[in-house]
């Protein structure tokens, strides 16, 4: 109640600006936005600073959205409900007939959704995708995303069937078709009739800020999603992308490593004890696994998330990467190779850092260097990264470089050791764990 009435203290200018902040904008941005000076934002920013008694931007956000948490998720729908509908004529022996089928398998194996026949009227979507065939003769399958019964299209794409086997094409559309959900869910604002539930929303848009691999959205996401996984009722999903926000907090060193290690364990309890077969739960006892050193565990847990649900593109990345740390190279290749066939390349950007790291491990440092940069272009504080930079400069011999992305590191994480980077490696073979030590000790040479 005093956190609603602080947020009551704002005035619509103000209430606007916080909005714009949580979208991630910058004070430029949001003087051409809201047609004001930056004078007049920075006035306006002290005074929501002063109102929700915080000190700077990134807390005002967290303010904001733990109200606005609160505020949702009691009045949301539970349910997360997908209505397939079809339109037009649609032979039911073609082949595009039999890849709207597949699609509707291989989306129901996330275990996520609630999908209704539509022919079924008691139930409000959260979102209704419809599928239609070319009337041309040509095999294509159009596939529109609307949220609920609107006629707001969120996704649109057509399938063109080649020679691709229906499965492969049905899992590679069934990604493309899953990530699209979410990216387009991370966007919405969400409202009291939104018939999306707030968990999907809460969760989506945290999934979406933690691509961005910074402490920033770290924060966000426990404030956004801590709340939700507190109540008996919670959602496993929601769970998880908390628990995968911890576990890139351990890999990139953000705050205090015993506690978010101790949280992460926490997490896992919780998922084990309350749904123990849930794909969801086995990846965070994944992650959990992998953060003790416990890689065998790990590498199990994996492979019943990808048995599960083939198309889950996290699991396949991660197993890949403890096969090549592990001595299990042949594993790992046959691993990466199916990962090609089946993964479409748009839906792995967010796995670039993972694939940095692969690349190194193969010895492709120079395709690994390119990557690495690429990715530090949007993620200048992603420690990972920057290690990996810094072991392929020094392997090519690039030292002036290499001092650079050093001196850089130690200012993002004046207190890094020797032992956080150890930390990093737990269950990694003895050779290849001192192969990387070698390769980055420069760091340390004069610490």
């Amino acid at each position: 109640m005093f956190e609603n009435k602080k947020m009551q203290e704002l005035t619509p200018r103000q209430r606007e600006i916080l909005t714009l902040l949580r979208k991630g904008l910058t004070n430029n941005e949001i003087c051409k936005t809201l047609n004001i000076s930056a004078n007049t934002v920075k006035v306006h920013l002290a005074n929501i600073y002063k109102i929700l008694e915080v000190t700077n931007r990134t807390e005002a956000v967290s303010a904001g959205l733990e109200v606005k948490d609160n505020d949702e998720k009691e009045s949301s729908p539970k349910d997360l409900v997908i209505t397939f509908q079809t339109k037009g004529t649609f032979p039911e022996h073609s082949n595009a007939y039999s890849l709207y089928l597949s699609i509707v398998e291989a989306l129901h194996q996330y275990h996520l959704f609630r999908i209704i026949d539509e022919s079924e009227t008691n139930f409000n979507p959260s979102f209704l995708i419809e599928v239609s065939a070319s009337e041309s003769g040509e095999e294509i399958l159009y596939i529109s995303v609307k949220i609920g019964n609107s006629h707001e299209i969120l996704w649109t794409t057509s399938i063109k069937i080649n020679s691709d086997t229906l499965q492969t094409l049905a899992q590679k559309s069934t990604i493309l078709l899953f990530r699209s959900i979410v990216l387009a869910s991370a966007k919405l604002k969400h409202t009291d009739n939104s018939p999306i539930p707030y968990w999907w929303y809460a969760a989506t848009y945290c999934y979406a800020k933690l691509e961005n691999r910074s402490q920033e959205s770290f924060e966000i996401c426990k404030k956004k999603l801590g709340p939700l996984v507190k109540d008996e009722s919670f959602n496993d999903f929601a769970l998880y992308i908390l628990a995968s926000a911890y576990y890139f907090a351990t890999l990139e060193n953000w705050g205090n490593a015993i506690e978010n290690a101790k949280t992460l364990g926490d997490l896992a309890r919780k998922a084990m004890y309350n749904a123990p077969y849930s794909i969801y739960s086995q990846m965070i006892m994944a992650f959990y696994n992998i953060t003790i050193g416990n890689k065998a565990e790990a590498i199990a847990y994996l492979k019943q998330v990808i048995e599960a649900n083939p198309q889950a593109i996290m699991p396949r990345t991660i197993l890949s990467q403890i096969y090549l740390l592990t001595g299990q190279e042949k594993l790992a290749t046959e691993l990466i190779d199916d990962c090609i066939k089946h993964v479409p390349e748009s839906a792995l950007q967010h796995t670039h850092q993972a694939k940095t790291f692969l690349l190194l491990l193969q010895g492709k440092i120079e395709e690994c260097k390119n990557l690495a940069n690429q990715v530090l272009l949007f993620t200048p504080k992603a420690m990972a990264i920057r290690l990996i930079i810094i072991a392929c400069c020094n392997i090519l011999g690039e030292t002036d470089e290499s001092k650079s992305h050093a001196k850089k590191l130690l200012e993002y994480y004046p207190n890094l050791t020797k032992g956080d980077v150890e930390q990093l490696l737990k269950g990694v073979t003895e050779s290849k764990k001192n192969y990387f030590l070698q390769c980055v000790q420069s760091i340390f040479a004069n610490k």
